[in-house]
């Protein structure tokens, strides 16, 4: 079976991201309604100072306004503690972080819900629509033959799967990603040593001096020493 290799290319999209309205917009009438009372707490505050030096003036409406000053401020402090602190956090918190923003939603979620509840067929039909809406997404290729491995005693139609996926030309990092799944499948599952050899061979072949053919060649090493120790 040939692997289609071909040369690498970056690239991916980064996570959209749909911002809210603006903290600071939201904050803004609690801000002037704070501003008010200050406002409003330090006129009486100065209305009462002005009482108190007046010996002319009733000592109640002193004390009227000295309880009104220590009403409004506190009123003034709770709405700051209570209302404008957790926006102003909320502000420096988004200005580093971002957490508010909305991350798009991970496509394979739905295959892994899936999945965990130990609805295998489903799963897998989960994965290969994503691969209907994205050819070159090589987990859900990888997905579905673990899956039909592990879960639903179905080898063959795992390595099916990968090598219909590898008739395909991918680059270097996800032909040598997919091959190393089907060596799996092929040794582990199938006990296949003739095609889990060949396949790692052409591994080294395609792809001298790189990390993957070093891989390629420790499990090749593998596969023989567990051949001779069986025969």
């Amino acid at each position: 079976m040939g692997v289609a290799f071909m040369a690498c290319q970056g690239g991916g999209n980064a996570p959209s991201v749909l911002a809210g309205p603006p903290i600071a917009m939201r904050a803004l009438p609690r801000l002037l309604l704070f501003l008010g009372l200050a406002y409003l707490c330090f006129v009486l505050f100065h209305e009462a100072r002005l009482a108190s030096k007046n010996p002319d003036i009733d000592p109640s409406k002193v004390v009227m306004l000295f309880a009104g000053t220590v009403l409004v401020g506190g009123t003034a402090a709770i709405l700051v503690v209570v209302l404008i602190m957790p926006r102003i956090g909320d502000a420096v918190g988004n200005f580093f972080f971002q957490p508010s923003q909305e991350i798009e939603k991970d496509p394979h979620s739905s295959a892994s819900a899936a999945l965990a509840r130990g609805d295998y067929a489903a799963a897998v039909e989960e994965y290969r629509q994503l691969i209907e809406k994205d050819p070159g997404d090589t987990l859900s290729y990888s997905e579905i033959a673990k899956i039909n491995c592990e879960h639903l005693d179905d080898a063959l139609g795992a390595s099916a799967t990968l090598e219909q996926a590898l008739q395909r030309e991918w680059s270097p990092e996800d032909a040598a990603f997919l091959s190393a799944r089907l060596v799996d499948v092929y040794w582990k599952y199938q006990h296949d040593a003739r095609s889990a050899r060949a396949l790692l061979l052409q591994i080294i072949e395609n792809m001298p001096g790189t990390r993957h053919a070093a891989n390629a060649e420790h499990r090749l090493r593998d596969i023989e020493h567990q051949i001779a120790l069986e025969g």
